[in-house]
Formats: structure tokens, sequence, C-alpha cells
């Protein structure tokens, strides 16, 4: 169960850091006139480099879960990502010791397929915020961390109330979070005018960490700079969370057919729907 849980996770973890809808809006930053043409510059390069990015396949990515009192379990997995007119498609392959496939992710726009071939179980529905918390029993929310892979917070178009401190190398925005009472900080760094996103927290309204993402190895890859390693950890649930991506490819032809979620609805494959399931349920 273990062994399973902890393929699940990390797969279903890196499609949730892949998928991306939503764009950037620059109107309603607060500060001064100044500093908003600044940092607004650094944020349209942030949604250029989402918006260059058409495809993208790795052969070599490394996940690793490091949970409370439990030994790190690490997994290695391909991944293939594509835009569509209609939507965004994901592929995620988990392997193990011998490269053999031990579970595949899915999502083909707004469908979502979890399977673990070993134990002929699947999970398949809708893609939504409480998906985590309903198989894992995790409380994260599924646009906490969609930007995470893009390094780019402010996909989600929240540039409302932004309060920016520092200029020229270093900024430090602040802003509401989705939460009530919730704040989160993100730290740009800017070197050869290319903004770096280093650093983005979650705090809960007494001022306690809820959630904390680093980005760093920065390279580029076809021109465009991105990270390749990304650290996420929720201090209440003892969870720490490392991807690293290497052998990137990016904008190279991937057929529709890749994403494809039939192939996985065989006779011998138990499908469980995500709307049958109450929270915690595979968890338990």
């Amino acid at each position: 169960m273990r062994n399973h849980l902890t393929i699940g996770f990390s797969m279903f973890f890196s499609v949730l850091i892949i998928i991306i809808g939503c764009s950037v809006k620059t109107s309603g930053i607060d500060p001064s006139p100044e500093k908003m043409s600044e940092f607004s510059s650094h944020l349209e390069t942030l949604q250029a480099r989402y918006d260059l990015t058409e495809s993208l396949k790795t052969t070599k990515m490394m996940v690793t879960i490091q949970e409370a009192d439990r030994d790190p379990e690490e997994l290695r997995e391909l991944l293939w990502y594509k835009k569509s007119e209609d939507g965004e498609l994901l592929h995620i392959q988990a392997l193990g010791g011998f490269n053999e496939t031990k579970g595949v992710a899915i999502a083909n726009r707004n469908q979502f397929l979890l399977v673990m071939l070993d134990e002929q179980k699947g999970y398949l529905g809708e893609l939504s915020d409480g998906v985590l918390r309903k198989i894992f029993g995790i409380d994260l929310r599924v646009s906490d961390v969609l930007s995470a892979i893009f390094a780019n917070p402010f996909l989600d178009g929240r540039t409302e109330k932004l309060k920016i401190t520092g200029s020229r190398q270093k900024f430090t925005v602040t802003r509401p979070g989705v939460e009530a009472g919730h704040t989160e900080t993100i730290t740009l760094l800017v070197e050869n005018d290319e903004p770096r996103v280093t650093e983005w927290r979650i705090n809960d309204k007494e001022g306690r960490l809820q959630q904390s993402v680093a980005f760093s190895n920065y390279r580029e890859v076809d021109g465009i700079l991105r990270p390749h390693k990304v650290e996420i950890e929720r201090p209440i649930e003892k969870t720490r969370v490392v991807v690293k991506m290497g052998q990137v490819q990016l904008n190279i032809k991937i057929e529709d057919s890749r994403f494809d979620i039939e192939p996985f609805l065989t006779e011998d494959m138990e499908i469980i729907p995500l709307s049958e399931l109450a929270e915690t349920d595979v968890s338990e």
C-alpha cells in the first residue's frame, strides 16, 4: 500500500504542477506607476515563457517524496505535455527499478486518469481543486501548485492588491491568498533582465507557514529560461516533494494519441470514478 500511494501521489503531484490554463492580467497593481512599469515588464516575460511553450517532453525526471518518520521514496518518470486548441494534455509514466511502467497518469483536457498497473486499479474523473484531498487525504489545492513547473505564481491572474518592495535585481511581492486571511510572498530575482521566481510562500492568518515552493537550477532550453528543480514543502502534513527535470525538450511534435485514456480502461483494470470517492478513501 505504501509503494502504491507513493507512485500515485508523485505522479498526481507532477500532473498538478504542469497543467496551466490561465493568463496574467497586469491591471489592478497597487504600487506607484514607476514600480508598476518596472515589475509589469517582468510579469510579461514570465507569461511569454509559458506562451512560447507549446509542448514539453522529458525522459529524465526524478520525483522524491519525504514524509514524516519515513525514508524518502524516489521514482523516475517520463513526461509528455502538449497544448491543444481546446485544452492541455499531459501523460506521465512512473518507472520501476528495471524501467518497467508502474503507473500512468493522463490529463486529457478536463479528464484525469491515474492507474497503478501492479494493483490493476485506477481512478477516473474530473480534475478539480478537491481531488488531492479526495484521493490522498492531504489539504492541498490543485490551484496552489498549478504554476510550479513554469515558476510563475501569477498565471492564475491574481495581480490585484499587490505590494511590491525592492527593485532592479530583487523584488518581494505580497498579495492576499486564496483562503481568507492567508498571505502569499513571492521572491523574484533578475539577472541580465531575465526574471527568476525563486520562492513562493503561503502563510495563514496566524503567520504559520502552510506551503513553500522553491525554484532553482534555471537553465535555457531552446531559448526559454526555466527551472529544472522544484521543491515543495507542506509543514502541516510534514511532506516535502522534490522534482528534478533533465533532458527537457520543448516544442517538439507529440501525437494526440499519446494522451488517450481508453487504452487503460481494460476489463482487467478496476476503475473507480472519482465522483464516488469519499475523502481519504485511498489513503486509509
